[in-house]
């Protein structure tokens, strides 16, 4: 996508969601390891539920890329050169850490670590080397749920196909079935209802208002209460607050559709949106050792926050300008080489 199509706003919505979810680790991980039984700072504990944001966020992108998309190779050069040069490199980063740092004490072989470079290790069984990394194999999940409507050329049916899992997410929290490791189905019949509600605002978007689609925005909202599901490891979330919390990024992205929200489209904002990625993925690897090493030296807790913080941004900064986006381009460069050369050879036979 160019940056003369490039939906600004989505970025800054990005980056609000890795900056939020930044901040509710920070003030986690000061409550839960260094200042044992200090409250978790109130008004950063909804900053988990940036999870739910980056998730209505694919949603909207996934499905807007595939419409746009003539073939299917197409589709997993772009998906693989997005996410993997960055998430490659924070892997080695987390790997390197833990081996020099020691911070948590864990150990961790290279094997494991290989096998994280793969994404997919949930999948296999196999425990992340960093926690925020759960998320990922979702994503891939969906994105593979997405192609395979894409190659079967079901994509047209993707409002009543996403009616009909919401109606399968209420019926895995209330009654409970067995769902395979594979593709982390379990996962999606937590957060499903998140990736289809960004679908139904893309096509509010892009194809007009109609009363089934607001109908659906409603069950989406519904079955985010109904299945009380925390986020991962933090089930002890109220269902209330998460549901009003979607309810407001719903808000949000309707503004956004109807072009309320083009103000927030700010350089600083983009900016941060340009390299969440890379700090979502990077920043609990960074912040255990920085914070440990300014606790133990009794530093204030301000300087315990704002210094992690300020790292995060920086090797986020490097990854993205130095690694992610480079080996992006060269990516897709190539590939597209490759395309015209495969085109033209077609062309003569």
């Amino acid at each position: 996508m160019s940056d003369k199509t490039r939906l600004l706003e989505l970025d800054v919505f990005r980056g609000i969601a890795a900056f939020y979810v930044v901040c509710f680790h920070y003030a986690s991980y000061y409550g839960d390891h260094l200042n044992l039984g200090a409250p978790t700072l109130s008004g950063l504990i909804t900053g988990i539920y940036g999870i739910q944001l980056f998730f209505m966020i694919s949603g909207f992108v996934i499905f807007m890329t595939l419409e746009k998309t003539k073939k299917p190779m197409d589709f997993i050069v772009s998906r693989f050169s997005r996410l993997f040069p960055g998430y490659w490199a924070a892997v080695l980063l987390a790997f390197a850490l833990i081996r020099i740092a020691d911070f948590t004490g864990q150990e961790v072989s290279l094997r494991r670590a290989i096998a994280n470079l793969s994404m997919i290790q949930n999948w296999v069984g196999v425990e992340n080397i960093d926690g925020v990394y759960w998320t990922l194999s979702i994503e891939l999940a969906f994105y593979f749920a997405m192609f395979i409507l894409f190659v079967t050329k079901k994509l047209k049916y993707i409002e009543i196909l996403g009616l009909g899992w919401l109606i399968l997410m209420v019926l895995y929290a209330k009654i409970g079935f067995h769902a395979p490791r594979f593709m982390d189905i379990d996962n999606l019949l937590r957060y499903g209802n998140l990736f289809f509600a960004g679908v139904i605002f893309y096509n509010l978007k892009t194809k007009g208002e109609t009363w089934y689609r607001h109908a659906c925005l409603g069950l989406c909202l519904l079955v985010q209460y109904m299945v009380k599901i925390g986020i991962h490891h933090h089930n002890f979330l109220d269902p209330a607050l998460g549901t009003f919390v979607v309810f407001m990024f719903f808000i949000s992205f309707y503004f956004f559709i109807t072009g309320k929200l083009s103000f927030i489209a700010i350089k600083p904002l983009a900016f941060l949106g340009t390299i969440s990625y890379s700090l979502y993925l990077i920043h609990a690897s960074i912040s255990g050792p920085v914070m440990e090493y300014l606790y133990a030296r009794h530093a204030s807790t301000y300087l315990v926050f704002i210094t992690p913080l300020f790292c995060s941004l920086l090797v986020a900064t490097v990854i993205t300008f130095g690694i992610e986006k480079p080996a992006m381009n060269y990516m897709r460069s190539a590939y597209k080489k490759w395309r015209l050369v495969m085109d033209n050879k077609n062309a003569e036979k």
